[in-house]
């Protein structure tokens, strides 16, 4: 059986965030909170990506500019190696939409003491 974050799982806090929260990024710090932003993306969460954050090498973050979009950051001690942000419906947004919100976190892992050469996104 599948688990997703539409099913109903106790509270359980995720680990802290690789880096801080801006103004337009927030991270997604719980299985609730998560429950809730599947709810407003349709965005695909599973076990697979919750164990993933647990392990501390994915971290989802919300991102409340235009278009409102659901962002996944996988990364290592160089930093991000992969950066997916989709908007409602589970859609991928297309690259010009993308820019700000790759631009944003990888300046935000750079600060944190991150050194990312490149990202697949």
């Amino acid at each position: 059986m599948k688990i997703r974050a539409t099913d109903t799982r106790p509270e359980t806090p995720f680990p802290p965030p690789p880096v801080a929260a801006i103004d337009q990024l927030a991270p997604i710090t719980s299985w609730s909170e998560m429950f809730r932003e599947t709810g407003i993306t349709k965005v695909e969460f599973d076990l697979f990506w919750y164990d993933s954050v647990k392990e501390g090498v994915a971290y989802f973050f919300r991102w409340s500019g235009e278009p409102r979009a659901t962002v996944l950051v996988v990364w290592n001690d160089a930093g991000p190696t992969h950066i997916e942000c989709r908007k409602t419906g589970d859609v991928l947004l297309s690259p010009a939409e993308s820019e700000p919100i790759v631009a944003a976190i990888t300046q935000l892992f750079r600060n944190a003491g991150f050194w990312r050469e490149s990202a697949n996104h």
